[in-house]
C-alpha cells in the first residue's frame, strides 16, 4: 500500500472531484498530511483515506460541514463517543420525522385517489360506535379563523398525548342548519382512542344515524346536507340529535377550491321497515 496519494487519487479512490477536496481542505475538515512547498502538490496519508469516506458518512447523514468540522477537531475516544452518539440520537429523531412525513403524504395520496374515484356515494343506516371525545365549543359557528385555530389546538393536544391518528369529531345543530349560507359548527373534538384518556373527555354512545361520505370541496358540504335530510324526509326517519363529522387532517387542493373526505353521521329513530 502507498504511503501517500495525490488529491487525484484520493479523489478517485472516494469518487470524488479533486474540488471537493480542495474545498475540504479550504474550511479546515481534511487537510492533506504534507503539501509540497515546490509545487503546491497536496498529498494524504493512508489513515485519511478512511478519515474521507467517514466524512463522506456523515454528509450523506445530513451532517451540515460545521458540525463534521467540529468532529474533525475531537481528540480523545471519550469525546469522540460523546459527539457520535448525539449524532445517533439526531438521526434517530430525523428518522421519526421522515416517517411520520412519509405517513401524512402516503394519507393524502390515499385521499387523492378516493376524491377522484367516480363511484357514486349512497346513504347508509349504520351504527355509529360509542366514542371518547375531547370537545371545544365554538363561539361563533361560522368563525374561520376561530374554527382554523380549533382544528390547530386540538392536533397540538393529540400530538402531545401520543394520537398517532388524528381524527376529529365536528358537532353540527341540525335546527340551525339552514339558517346560515355555511354550516354552523357547535363543537369540534379529537377523537380519544380507548387506550388514551384526555382530562375533559366526553363518552358520545353509540346511536343509530344515516351515514353520507363527502368527498369534494367543503363549501359544497350543504348538498352532502340535503342530500341526507331529503333521504330521511322520503323513508320517514325522525332526527334524532345533532349531525357528528368524522374526518382527518388531510386536506386536498381541488379545482375548485379545497377539499377533503367527510363522513356525515345524522342520529334518527331506527324503522323496523327499513331494508339496507
Amino acid at each position: 500500500m502507498k504511503n501517500r496519494y495525490k488529491i487525484s487519487e484520493l479523489a478517485k479512490i472516494a469518487d470524488i472531484s479533486k474540488q471537493t477536496l480542495i474545498f475540504y481542505h479550504k474550511k479546515g475538515i481534511l487537510i492533506p498530511e504534507y503539501i509540497d512547498e515546490n509545487n503546491g502538490y497536496r498529498f494524504y496519508s493512508n489513515s485519511q483515506i478512511w478519515d474521507l469516506f467517514f466524512i463522506i458518512t456523515l454528509k450523506e447523514a445530513g451532517f451540515s460541514l460545521e458540525e463534521i468540522k467540529e468532529y474533525t477537531k475531537v481528540k480523545t475516544p471519550l469525546k469522540s463517543l460523546e459527539f457520535l452518539e448525539e449524532k445517533v440520537d439526531d438521526i434517530d429523531k430525523k428518522i421519526e420525522e421522515l416517517k411520520k412525513s412519509r405517513d401524512t403524504i402516503q394519507e393524502k395520496i390515499l385521499c387523492i385517489k378516493e376524491m377522484s374515484s367516480n363511484l357514486e356515494e349512497k346513504v347508509q343506516l349504520v351504527e355509529l360506535k360509542a366514542m371518547k371525545v375531547y370537545f371545544i365549543k365554538i363561539k361563533d359557528p361560522v368563525d374561520e379563523k376561530e374554527i382554523a385555530e380549533t382544528y390547530d389546538k386540538l392536533q397540538r393536544l393529540g400530538n402531545k398525548n401520543g394520537i398517532k391518528e388524528i381524527l376529529y369529531i365536528t358537532k353540527v345543530k341540525q335546527k340551525d342548519i339552514y339558517e346560515n349560507s355555511e354550516i354552523p359548527i357547535s363543537e369540534i373534538g379529537l377523537l380519544v382512542p380507548e387506550e388514551y384518556s384526555i382530562l375533559g373527555e366526553e363518552f358520545i354512545e353509540n346511536k343509530y344515524c344515516v351515514m353520507l361520505r363527502h368527498k369534494t370541496t367543503f363549501d359544497m358540504i350543504k348538498l352532502t346536507y340535503e342530500n341526507l335530510h331529503r333521504f330521511i324526509k322520503e323513508n320517514n326517519f325522525e332526527v334524532v340529535g345533532d349531525s357528528i363529522e368524522i374526518g382527518n387532517e388531510v386536506v386536498v387542493p381541488l379545482e375548485n377550491g379545497f377539499g377533503g373526505i367527510i363522513d356525515i353521521y345524522i342520529p334518527v329513530k331506527k324503522l323496523k321497515n327499513f331494508k339496507n
